[in-house]
């Protein structure tokens, strides 16, 4: 076949879909005038502070805790939380390089060598992840042939090839501009960063650094649900925000009053929704992790 009958799977893709074209032209744009959205590539300062989690492990929830706590008096909005607390995948690089500093910004991300700040690594068990990512996805998909839970953690929640697009968890994942040409056209081929899988996520961080070190506090969902002022406090202490108690128990407070219809769930979910053969694929792959992070493994205990 003659070399000038071949086209590649992209340029093909352009001629079927002019829109696709149009969407790459107005990328490269925006790249040009620092107007794509920043992602991992981020520029990253020594005194910036990251929150970071794993997608499904309450992190929106955390994010909204310390915007909050940075000011209780007005309550973290879907619009003003990018001020406050902004994430990796709504906002500019232009933006990003135009905020006052220190920054605490929100991410998904697995370890980055370039954060030279502080680290606030929420964690959470596992299979309760697999049943509150499995919601997200449920509730964000048009699915017309119904995916059981079994079927969704053995064929993408176990991936380590987990993509972060434009969507950041339910709370800024509602975002009207998310569906829309103009967030699209900003975004490189769709794809912001890769949070890879659970355990990948987790080990990437406790690997880098000495847990619970001068530059990384590890947080369990678990005790945050449980006691969230007094974690609240040990992130204060860590920050250096010197936040007191006078402002971290109306920042509770008013999180719980303007989160009614999406409060964290109770732990241990994954109990009554998780087949045992996911079970047993979690904690097959995870469960010396989860040993060392204080979940407890099941023994042949029988499941639906």
């Amino acid at each position: 076949m003659h070399r000038s009958h071949i086209l590649n799977t992209s340029c093909l893709d352009c001629i079927v879909n002019p829109m696709s074209m149009l969407t790459r032209i107005a990328y490269v744009l925006n790249y040009t005038l620092s107007r794509d959205i920043a992602g991992r590539t981020v520029a990253k300062f020594p005194d910036d502070t990251f929150l970071v989690a794993y997608p499904g492990s309450g992190g929106q929830w955390l994010r909204r805790l310390i915007a909050n706590v940075m000011d209780p008096e007005h309550p973290a909005t879907d619009t003003n939380i990018f001020q406050r607390v902004p994430d990796l995948y709504h906002l500019s690089r232009r933006r990003f390089n135009s905020m006052a500093r220190p920054r605490v910004i929100f991410s998904h991300e697995c370890f980055d060598t370039d954060c030279h700040g502080r680290v606030v690594y929420l964690v959470r068990d596992p299979r309760d992840v697999a049943v509150s990512i499995y919601g997200q996805e449920r509730r964000r998909r048009d699915i017309t042939a119904p995916l059981t839970i079994e079927q969704f953690i053995s064929t993408e929640f176990m991936a380590t090839e987990r993509h972060q697009g434009g969507w950041a968890e339910d709370f800024s994942g509602a975002i009207e501009q998310n569906g829309g040409f103009t967030y699209l056209s900003r975004l490189k081929e769709e794809f912001l960063g890769t949070p890879a899988s659970w355990g990948e996520n987790v080990m990437s961080w406790l690997g880098a650094h000495e847990v619970n070190s001068g530059s990384l506090l590890t947080v369990r969902y678990e005790d945050l649900f449980e006691r969230p002022e007094r974690v609240l406090e040990t992130i204060s202490d860590f920050l250096d925000l010197r936040f007191s108690g006078k402002k971290i128990r109306p920042a509770v407070a008013v999180s719980r009053a303007f989160q009614t219809s999406d409060w964290p769930s109770q732990p241990g979910q994954w109990e009554k929704a998780l087949p045992s053969s996911s079970v047993n694929m979690i904690e097959a792959a995870w469960g010396e992790l989860m040993v060392l992070l204080g979940y407890p493994v099941t023994v042949n205990r029988s499941r639906v």
